[in-house]
């Protein structure tokens, strides 16, 4: 894994959470994540690259302001890499930190963290 590697990973992940149409979003997160992908919240474990999707989808479809971004690049280390972002929402800017655990050149387990932006 080069630098190239983690410069498209960014750039397909933060384009998937933004994506509206949900055959494009499943095509960009093929790219990235493996599809028996494990994804970490505070609340929840999502299994499997199509729950990723449709939870992403139901965060664009419920909150018109949803926008995600990068707050810093993307950082590797080892067979890992965490990720700054910022997330837009109606009730205000949330910062996330993404951490990316790799099996085999794709992301086979996402830790998402959330915190208000102050």
């Amino acid at each position: 894994m080069d630098t190239t590697f983690f410069t498209e990973l960014q750039h397909i992940h933060v384009s998937a959470w933004n994506e509206k149409d949900s055959a494009k979003r499943i095509e960009l997160l093929e790219k990235i994540y493996k599809d028996n992908i494990r994804m970490y919240d505070k609340d929840f474990i999502f299994e499997g690259l199509n729950a990723v999707s449709d939870f992403i989808g139901k965060l664009i479809a419920e909150d018109p302001a949803y926008h995600f971004s990068a707050a810093k690049p993307i950082e590797p280390l080892q067979n890992s890499a965490r990720f700054y972002g910022n997330i837009q929402t109606s009730g205000g800017l949330l910062n996330s930190m993404d951490f990316f655990l790799f099996e085999n050149g794709k992301v086979g387990h996402l830790y998402a963290f959330l915190e208000p932006a102050e």
